[in-house]
């Protein structure tokens, strides 16, 4: 039934996880992904970054208390679900940050959820955003960053990457940056 699920980032989602990841840099940021999930697509429509979680280099754990607060306002604010979370994997020092699941990311999905995977990292080299190997890759002044996308099944709790699509990041660079 989902074989081919797409995850499809709206204009404020996008902007909403990589501001949250260029503000932390040096630590990982997380936060809330709401839309809806529709028979082969996941649509995700907000981005919500957690202010309270405890951050590293290496790790982010959310405040559970003041999460539930928020996923108790959520159906209050907007028709929306909760459709997982994103998070992000900073470089430090002389390690890259990259785009995988660690074993700790695996074991806190929860199934018919996603996780949206920041790598951010340090760069002067301007690339412009576009689709490479399922994930979204491109830049921000001072930062290259790529973001890829798993969605963990009901049955089986299988962890799969899925394709991520955001026109407006792959058409952002057309409006803002000067060639």
């Amino acid at each position: 039934m989902y074989g081919k699920m797409e995850i499809l980032l709206s204009d404020r989602a996008f902007i909403g996880i990589v501001l949250s990841s260029v503000e932390v840099f040096k630590k990982e940021c997380l936060g809330a992904l709401l839309g809806v999930q529709t028979h082969g697509q996941i649509v995700v429509e907000h981005a919500i970054p957690f202010q309270t979680a405890k951050r590293t280099f290496s790790e982010v754990t959310p405040n559970w208390r003041k999460e539930l607060r928020v996923n108790e306002a959520i159906p209050k604010l907007v028709h929306l679900q909760k459709l997982g979370y994103f998070h992000s994997h900073p470089q430090f020092g002389g390690k890259r940050g990259d785009t995988g699941l660690s074993e700790t990311d695996e074991n806190s999905m929860l199934e018919t959820e996603i996780e949206i995977v920041v790598a951010i990292n340090k760069g002067t080299r301007k690339s412009y955003w576009g689709e490479s190997h399922n994930e979204l890759a491109g830049s921000v002044p001072g930062y290259n960053i790529r973001l890829a996308g798993y969605y963990k099944a009901a049955k089986k709790g299988e962890i799969t990457k899925r394709r991520i699509v955001c026109p407006y990041a792959v058409g952002f660079d057309n409006a803002f940056w000067e060639r």
